[in-house]
C-alpha cells in the first residue's frame, strides 16, 4: 500500500554498546603512545638553561683580566753620603716611610704575564714621596695561589717640610730608578685576592735616595 510506512530495523543496542567499548580500548593507547613518545618542551628548556649559566660563568672568569688594587705600603730608603747646606754637619744615611698605594693591574696573557701601574703615597713627618710605578710581571698560577716576578720602572717627586727643605737645600727633587718585584697573590674567589709584593730599586740620577726599599699588603678586585 502507498500509505504504508516502512519499518527500519535498528540492531540491537547491545552491539551499539560493544562497539563503543571496542573503538575506546583501541584510541586511548594510542593517544598515550603517541604523547610519551614526544618530549616535553619544558624539559629540554630547563636542561638548556644549566649548559648556558655553566657557559656565562667560564665566559665571566676568562674576562676577569682587570684588577684594582689598595693596600697599605712601607718604604726604607738607603740616601747617599751628604752634609747639611745650614750647618755642614753629616746627614741622616736611611729613612723610613709610610704610607698606602692604589693600582691597576691588566693581564696581557692571563695567567702568564700582567702589566701593573701603581700609585703609592709615602709620608714621614719630613718628607713626602708620590711616585709613579711601572711593573712588567710574569705570573704562576696554580689553584688558588698565585706568585710573580717582575720588572719595575719608578719616577718620583720628593717634597720636603720647611727644615728639611733647608737642610737638603732644596724643596722637591726628582728621580727616577729601576728594579725588580716578587711576591704571591692569594685567590679568595675569582673576584678577591690578598697580595703580598716586595720590591728593590737602584735610583741613578741626582737624588738623596740611593736604594730602596719596598713593602705592600693589598687588596685586589678583579674584573
Amino acid at each position: 500500500m502507498r500509505g504504508a510506512k516502512r519499518s527500519v530495523r535498528r540492531p540491537p543496542r547491545s552491539v551499539v554498546f560493544a562497539a563503543f567499548l571496542l573503538v575506546c580500548t583501541v584510541a586511548i593507547p594510542s593517544a598515550a603512545e603517541a604523547s610519551e613518545g614526544e618530549p616535553p618542551e619544558n624539559s629540554a628548556a630547563g636542561s638548556s638553561k644549566p649548559e648556558a649559566d655553566e657557559a656565562t660563568e667560564e665566559g665571566e672568569e676568562k674576562e676577569r683580566l682587570n684588577g684594582l688594587t689598595f693596600g697599605g705600603a712601607y718604604t726604607f730608603h738607603i740616601l747617599r753620603d751628604r752634609d747639611s747646606a745650614t750647618t755642614g754637619e753629616p746627614l741622616r744615611t736611611a729613612e723610613h716611610l709610610g704610607g698606602f698605594v692604589i693600582a691597576y693591574e691588566r693581564e696581557l696573557i692571563p695567567q702568564h704575564l700582567a702589566l701593573s701601574i701603581a700609585k703609592p703615597f709615602y709620608f714621614s713627618n719630613e718628607r713626602f714621596d708620590t711616585p709613579f710605578d711601572f711593573v712588567l710581571k710574569g705570573l704562576f698560577r696554580k689553584g688558588s695561589w698565585e706568585g710573580f716576578i717582575g720588572l719595575l720602572l719608578t719616577w718620583n717627586i720628593r717634597a720636603f717640610e720647611r727644615e728639611r727643605e733647608e737642610q737638603e737645600g732644596e724643596r722637591n727633587i726628582m728621580s727616577f730608578g729601576i728594579g725588580a718585584v716578587i711576591g704571591g697573590a692569594y685567590f679568595f674567589n675569582p673576584r678577591w685576592s690578598l697580595d703580598l709584593e716586595l720590591g728593590y730599586s737602584n735610583i741613578p740620577t741626582d737624588d738623596i735616595v740611593e736604594h730602596e726599599f719596598t713593602a705592600a699588603l693589598t687588596s685586589v678586585y678583579h674584573f
